[in-house]
């Protein structure tokens, strides 16, 4: 009878602490899910910032490419008469009863070959240059038929678009020429809590050819990197961080039924194997 007690403490004792199991596993997995405070900051790595100013040598100048769409209007500032300008200006004519909604009906669209198709001018190749050269480019036509030519030139569909652990994924239309990765970050709603920030990666295709480039929002040295700058059309992907795969939401749902079911499985061995 002593004998039979000891065994069934002993087995009590185990079933014991095959429940403190559960909890401890529950536990372990949440620890794993856990993010440092230091994965979530910027700008930590690397050398302090300087005191002093530093130039901007890797911001490079937007250059034209198919498919890029152009606002382009001529004025003459020596010239009062309307009628002068008008045969070097589209205008967008809308059809009879109706509102005309095509954006580029007025607006010059890169074709696949580099070349606009510009009013009395004929085709101008512009693929490859930037918007001052289009410019001058063009200034430098019209001077054969206006004194004094103005040429206001914008570039309409400078796009990037930002996917991965962000706030609000998706390609965004930017108004200005230039625009940098933090930009493009700060457009979506900044990254999420599960964004990587030392592995950004950056896809741009440019002259027939597809690049990759790595940035690092940790390092301080980022504002020197080729790619901190964007071009139109590049695409900013943010990796998730490898805790995202181990949190109760995710992967953790996925392997708290295989411990549950261990855990009983554990117990039933213990109980089926009392004397």
């Amino acid at each position: 009878m002593k004998h039979f007690n000891h065994i069934q403490s002993n087995g009590g004792q185990s079933n014991l602490k095959a429940g403190h199991v559960f909890p401890f596993l529950l536990l372990l997995t949440l620890l794993n899910g856990c993010i440092s405070p230091k994965e979530l900051t910027n700008f930590t790595e690397g050398s302090d910032f300087s005191a002093l100013t530093d130039s901007i040598r890797n911001s490079v100048p937007l250059r034209l490419q198919t498919d890029d769409l152009l606002s382009i209007v001529v004025y003459n500032s020596n010239e009062t008469d309307p009628k002068a300008i008008a045969p070097f200006n589209l205008v967008a004519s809308a059809p009879s009863g109706g509102e005309n909604n095509d954006p580029t009906a007025a607006n010059y669209r890169v074709d696949e070959n580099g070349n606009i198709n510009f009013p009395v001018l004929g085709p101008i190749r512009v693929a490859g240059l930037t918007l001052s050269d289009t410019r001058d480019t063009l200034n430098r036509k019209l001077k054969t038929y206006l004194k004094d030519p103005i040429v206001n030139l914008r570039l309409l569909n400078f796009r990037i678009t930002v996917l991965g652990e962000v706030a609000r994924p998706g390609a965004y239309t930017v108004p200005n020429e230039r625009v940098n990765v933090l930009d493009a970050i700060g457009m979506a709603g900044d990254l999420g809590n599960y964004g990587r920030r030392d592995n950004i990666l950056v896809i741009r295709e440019q002259n027939g050819k597809r690049q990759f480039g790595h940035l690092n929002l940790k390092s301080r040295d980022i504002f020197t990197s080729p790619y901190f700058y964007l071009q139109q059309n590049d695409i900013v992907y943010v990796e998730p961080l490898e805790q995202k795969t181990t949190t109760i939401g995710s992967k953790g749902q996925q392997i708290l039924p295989w411990i549950t079911s261990g855990v009983t499985f554990l117990n039933l061995i213990i109980i089926l194997t009392r004397p």
